[in-house]
């Protein structure tokens, strides 16, 4: 069985199968790019047991570093890089990986040697007990790896490349001629705590001359162990033995997103279908009479929408899956289609080469990893709108009052009400939203309140909310005009217009909204691009603790805040007055 293997990049995954590689990423305008190519050596070009799992530390690293900086990769206008970079007419993005490979080395020297072997020397005496102290200094290497990695779990560069790095783990392949994906960082984990222990107990046993080859020769040991029983655990048949896996792999995961997956799943399904280069070629006496090629009918629509100028290349699997009722996985499977499917898939390109979003022209869209309907009177949702959930989720809880403004389809107050069981109520100023809206939560089966207001207006007086959370219009009216067609043309003007500058939504809920909190209650917001000062400003008379989250393109995106104590307002507002008074 021919192997697979993986690596995350910045903002996307990597996968490699044989000398073929591809790559699936969100670009600067948060589309998904897939690239695919030719290497010149295969990432394992022997596959011989034990020698193998050191092909894979040498040249899995090769690639890792060299697709960790390329896909999207930006550079800081005042950073110490450029400023290099320019001195020394080099490129950016070599500086960046010398200082980052410098900083590592000596992040390293520290945490691995120096510190361990001081702490034991505190723990215990160092001369009295030699295996003792060993022991100790291979467990607190280990425990100072940990503590690093979960360090950087909690920041939110890390949080997003761990979570395509968790992508790996859960796609798996139902091509019986290849084996589970191989996870380049999970195996980078479990090797080095394995050898880490290993050379506290043996690799300081020989002479100071020797100790140097011995110590290589262990290294490279346990590595191609470690690889083996990586290997094994993955591909067990036994029920649940690949779970002991998470013993390290947790470290370099978090849960990732539904659009994250179908971003993976873009790179796994091009990488292992690139190697059958007669792929779609089928005896055309399988063929029945109403039946026609699928390679044909595919090639057809990429081209058509590529003489469109649309770039974002996963379109095309995007148009035919919904078409044929499939998943990109069973796409590259499919040898034949009728002549009503290629009919379809005609009609389909055709309305997107015109600009009609795929949301529209099929009526639906998958958010946060639940199916929603949409139509012309509602705004489809972004991705980037998935990380405003994700916020949410994290400070709501059990029989939570929460309030959902400027709902549309619903998406927002359905997405939380799947994952905690509060009481939502969601507000729409457009009767025909809200009814898109009533019927994705019946498909969905949650129970959320929709009421027409225009923001709080229709609201029962005395309601009290914990959480406040509107994606609103945030478009000035005078940028609409500038938008792509397929959002100024096909979403409601209504949902996008966001008043002269862009902020007039902001204004309003931010005022009003401290009459309808609770003591500490809190406000999530989805916000515009070069809004963040204006919308922090706001905030600032009313709330604290004020946060603001980037999205994957490291824009400002989100906003949220916690109210403050209504005696600390009321004294404000006082002292404005007296103010003026004076």
């Amino acid at each position: 069985m021919e192997k697979l293997y993986a690596t995350p990049c910045l903002y996307g995954s990597c996968f490699y199968y044989k000398k073929n590689s591809a790559c699936a990423y969100v670009n600067e305008r948060g589309k998904t790019n897939l690239i695919s190519c030719k290497n010149k050596i295969s990432i394992i070009p022997n596959n011989i047991i034990f020698l193998r799992g050191l092909e894979y530390l040498i040249f899995g690293i090769y690639f890792f570093i060299k697709n960790l900086i390329k896909f999207p990769f930006k550079e800081s206008n005042n950073s110490l890089s450029k400023n290099i970079s320019k001195s020394l007419n080099i490129s950016y993005k070599q500086v960046f990986s010398v200082i980052i490979c410098l900083i590592a080395f000596f992040v390293a020297i520290f945490i691995i040697g120096f510190l361990p072997v001081k702490l034991a020397i505190l723990i215990s005496d160092y001369s009295s007990n030699v295996f003792l102290n060993r022991f100790l200094v291979g467990i607190i290497k280990i425990a100072l790896l940990y503590l690093v990695l979960l360090v950087l779990k909690f920041l939110t560069p890390f949080k997003q490349f761990y979570r395509f790095n968790a992508c790996t783990n859960i796609l798996t392949t139902k091509n019986e001629s290849i084996h589970k994906p191989t996870n380049l960082l999970n195996y980078l984990v479990f090797a080095f705590s394995f050898t880490f222990f290993v050379l506290a107990l043996v690799g300081l046993t020989s002479n100071e001359i020797w100790k140097p080859f011995v110590n290589l020769v262990i290294t490279l040991f346990c590595f191609s162990v470690c690889f083996e029983i990586l290997f094994l655990l993955e591909n067990s048949k036994i029920k649940n033995l690949n779970k002991l896996c998470i013993i390290t792999s947790f470290l370099v995961t978090e849960k990732p997103t539904k659009t994250e997956i179908y971003i993976s799943l873009s790179a796994y399904n091009e990488v292992v279908f690139m190697q059958d280069k007669k792929r779609g070629i089928v005896n055309t006496e399988d063929f029945k009479n109403n039946e026609l090629s699928f390679s044909s009918v595919y090639a057809e629509c990429k081209q058509k929408l590529k003489n469109a100028h649309i770039e974002d290349v996963s379109e095309a699997d995007w148009l035919v899956c919904e078409v044929l009722n499939i998943s990109r996985g069973q796409l590259r499977l499919q040898t034949k289609v009728t002549q009503a499917q290629k009919n379809a898939i005609e009609n389909a390109t055709n309305k997107r080469i015109k600009g009609e979003p795929i949301t529209k022209i099929f009526g639906k869209t998958n958010f946060f990893g639940y199916d929603f309907k949409v139509t012309k009177d509602v705004l489809s949702p972004r991705m980037e709108t998935e990380i405003l959930v994700e916020q949410v989720l994290k400070y709501a809880k059990a029989k939570m009052n929460i309030l959902d403004l400027c709902t549309g389809s619903g998406v927002i107050a359905i997405s939380i009400a799947k994952n905690v069981n509060a009481n939502i109520v969601a507000t729409d100023i457009s009767d025909k939203a809200l009814l898109v809206a009533q019927e994705n939560a019946e498909s969905n089966q949650v129970k959320v309140v929709f009421k027409n207001s225009n923001l709080f207006e229709n609201l029962k007086k005395g309601k009290k909310f914990d959480i406040i959370v509107s994606n609103p219009p945030y478009i000035p009216t005078q940028d609409i005009a500038k938008l792509d067609k397929e959002v100024k043309e096909y979403d409601p003007k209504l949902a996008l217009d966001g008043g002269e500058d862009g902020l007039e939504f902001y204004r309003k809920i931010i005022k009003e909204s401290v009459n309808y909190l609770t003591l500490n209650g809190m406000i999530f917001f989805e916000i515009g691009i070069n809004q963040k000062k204006h919308i922090v400003e706001m905030l600032e008379e009313n709330f604290e603790n004020i946060k603001v989250i980037k999205d994957y393109n490291k824009i400002d995106r989100v906003i949220y805040a916690k109210l403050k104590n209504l005696k600390e307002i009321k004294n404000v507002r006082a002292n404005r007055k007296n103010k003026k008074k004076i």
